[in-house]
């Protein structure tokens, strides 16, 4: 049925059960799996961009975010070893999450796309998160959207 899972992660606790989800599905449906991250681009009110010399502030940050995404797919790697895949690939992106993850989905030729999605407040707990949502309104692919699972008191 899957010949390519792609799951996108962000290091949240409902990125770390997509993960979960994407890797058992592939080992089922025998389907290489790929975890990709996206780094976001950085506005810079334009009041601070003529005091920046050189690109400093956007070459720091784009070095400290790629050390932060690295360790992100590691963890997401550990992750999906358990589960005994023979295929397993990651990528790092940059630009616009929903723009990204459909992308290169697109691009990998996946059959499904993964990811978590996270409350943002008591009110708006039961929605899903803007990424998710944008994907699932443009994309042309099957999406798969996973909860942290809730814990309840015994």
């Amino acid at each position: 049925m899957y010949r390519k899972i792609c799951v996108a992660v962000d290091g949240s606790p409902s990125s770390e059960e997509a993960v979960k989800t994407a890797a058992e599905l592939a080992s089922r449906f025998d389907a290489d799996l790929l975890i990709m991250h996206v780094i976001r681009p950085m506005k810079i009110p334009e009041e601070l961009q003529k005091f920046i010399r050189d690109d400093d502030l956007l070459n720091i940050r784009y070095a400290a975010l790629e050390s932060v995404a690295q360790e992100i797919v590691s963890k997401a790697v550990k992750t999906a070893e358990g589960y005994a895949l023979d295929r397993l690939q990651t990528s790092i992106l940059n630009g616009d999450p929903a723009t990204m993850i459909i992308q290169e989905a697109r691009d990998k030729f996946a059959d499904l796309i993964v990811m978590g999605t996270r409350g943002l407040g008591k009110l708006e707990g039961a929605v899903i998160g803007s990424i998710s949502r944008k994907v699932a309104e443009v994309s042309e692919l099957n999406l798969l959207i996973v909860k942290q699972p809730v814990r309840t008191a015994l």
